[in-house]
């Protein structure tokens, strides 16, 4: 801080001068706080100016409230064009970031992400332009937003524990040296376009070898998918491909996060987009923005700043595919209407194409969309499928391509499944239960299946039924009724555990089937469809709550029921 005070003392004596403003010179640690199991910080080894410097460790976050209140005089740093640190990496592929703001949590936090390849001090300078709000606020320094002279936090880290498909993010660490806000910084270049999608499509045509990224959030990266590996679309519309066109040289990856807003997708670009650019980039976020309750003009306004920053990136070598919002069931087969709105209009304004998802799944209808969803936002395994054949189709039908599409070899049918029912009225019901918490008792009006957590525990709580034998390809109705006595935390769901051997032993690949809505002192009853993966030989019925809920749950008249073909 009494650089920063100097700093800035220099300044206003002389404002023609273009010495920076030191926000932390790291020469003492005072006041730095760590967050998350695995974030820490400590002396580091060199420094890049002065005596001291700071290396941080992560997953989790570093952070350091600068100022309660702006320093006297700070309006001059509203003059000034960017910031720029000195860095040391690990030498890992990994990324670091830096955020600026008025607190180190919270609204006007500003976030950008670097390279830790470097194992050598260096310098990193950016425009205030390269920093991307973490929440829906404009950019820093534009109107009506936090201005540079508003900083009075610095954080190292973010929220994020996992990053592609939702793998964990490993443990990483980088040393920071002399944050400063600097007088001039050259600004990125603008002048580049989309590469023509055409090209793209003329690639697939001549069976040339063609590198797709799909880029979203947990419906892309396949979240409640028993094998997300080979059931996400990303995987299904490759497949498709390979076989349609008759070539391999199709790469479709995902490089989706759960949970992620088009606002984390803006700050990740530096990260996702590393080495050759892909041919052709898909773009599908607007679930999770609605959650945080975007309205339509700003995420309109972020997913257009996310291509702008992608063609920069990429340097136009890369073309541009959003999807209109798919919608969710519930309240959200409506609610993400005016998102996928909103994508079309910024493809327009682009002139891009747009794979409207949002259309191809609300024609399902309202009653029927469930069946292809495990939950309000999900996809099930069908879902993805809908999806994988609707990309496919698009794309050949776009080339122009001829080639009749390839028939499903017809498997040979299952045979029937059996129906059971489980009221929970016969106490001696062989059902597994994991924890104290979850037992057969006396519930509303009968005997049922109870699930009784006061307070969070240290493992979760399951109820699992006997084990059922399967066969591959069989389809089940899976449903139970629950009653909600108390919902404070937490919550209680439907699953399927399914296993390659008879007995039901071992892991299980467990299928998200429904969630309770925790709506107290009323019973409803959850439902889905199951199918019976490949190699699968049992399943049980799963009732699961996390270790972290507290509340109280009935539940009765569990039942499977085959679906005939």
């Amino acid at each position: 801080m009494r650089a920063l005070i100097l700093t800035l003392i220099i300044i206003l004596s002389d404002s023609a001068s273009a010495a920076p403003v030191v926000l932390e010179d790291f020469e003492k640690l005072d006041g730095w706080n760590s967050l998350g199991k695995t974030a820490s910080f400590e002396k580091a080894d060199s420094a890049a100016v002065g005596s001291n410097a700071i290396r941080v460790t992560l997953p989790g976050t570093v952070s350091k409230q600068l100022s309660s209140r702006p320093l006297q005089g700070s309006p001059i740093w509203d003059q000034y064009q960017g910031i720029s640190f000195m860095v040391k990496g690990d030498g890992s592929d990994l990324f670091g970031c830096l955020s600026v703001g008025d607190r180190p949590t919270g609204a006007y936090s500003y976030i950008y992400y670097f390279p830790l390849r470097n194992t050598e001090w260096n310098k990193i300078t950016i425009p205030w332009s390269a920093l991307v709000p973490e929440g829906q606020y404009d950019p820093i320094g534009s109107t009506g937003a936090l201005p540079p002279s508003g900083i009075k936090a610095l954080r190292f880290g973010s929220r994020w524990s996992i990053y592609f498909n939702n793998a964990k993010i490993p443990q990483h660490s980088y040393s920071i040296d002399q944050v400063q806000i600097e007088k001039q910084v050259e600004p990125t270049s603008t002048d580049y376009k989309a590469r023509a999608f055409s090209n793209v499509l003329e690639l697939l045509k001549n069976k040339k070898p063609v590198h797709i990224v799909c880029i979203g959030d947990s419906i892309t990266a396949g979240t409640g998918l028993s094998d997300k590996d080979s059931q996400r679309y990303t995987a299904l519309t490759q497949k498709i491909l390979h076989e349609w066109l008759g070539y391999d040289d199709i790469i479709i990856e995902s490089r989706a996060v759960g949970g992620a807003k088009s606002t984390d997708g803006r700050a990740w670009i530096p990260r996702d987009f590393v080495g050759d650019a892909p041919d052709l980039v898909t773009i599908m976020y607007g679930y999770n923005d609605k959650s945080g309750t975007y309205t339509k003009e700003y995420f309109k306004n972020s997913m257009d700043d996310y291509i702008k920053r992608l063609v920069e990136k990429t340097e136009g070598k890369t073309a541009i595919l959003p999807f209109a919002t798919t919608p969710g069931t519930g309240p959200r087969f409506v609610m993400m209407d005016d998102f996928a709105d909103a994508v079309r209009e910024v493809a327009a304004k682009r002139n891009l194409p747009v794979f409207d998802l949002n259309r191809i799944m609300t024609k399902i209808g309202r009653d029927k969309i469930e069946n292809f969803f495990g939950d309000q936002a999900h996809p099930n395994a069908q879902g993805h499928k809908i999806i994988a054949n609707e990309f496919a189709d698009f794309l050949v039908k776009s080339a122009g391509i001829k080639t009749p599409k390839p028939k499903v070899k017809a498997k040979a049918k299952a045979k029937p499944g059996k129906a059971y029912t489980w009221t929970f009225d016969d106490r001696a019901t062989n059902w597994k239960l994991s924890h104290s918490e979850v037992t057969l008792a006396p519930g509303k009006s009968s005997s049922s299946l109870k699930f009784q957590m006061k307070r969070p525990g240290k493992d979760h709580r399951r109820a699992y039924s006997p084990a059922i034998p399967v066969s591959e390809g069989q389809r089940y109705r899976i449903e139970s009724k629950i009653f909600c006595q108390t919902a404070e935390k937490g919550g209680i769901a439907l699953y399927v555990s399914s296993y390659p051997n008879a007995e039901s032993s071992g892991k299980g690949q467990i299928t998200h089937i429904k969630a309770a809505s925790n709506s107290v002192d009323r019973e409803e009853t959850l439902s889905g469809t199951f199918t019976v993966p490949e190699g699968m030989l049992s399943m049980e019925v799963l009732l699961w709550s996390s270790s972290e809920s507290v509340g109280a749950y009935d539940i009765r008249d569990v039942k499977i029921t085959p679906i005939a073909e």
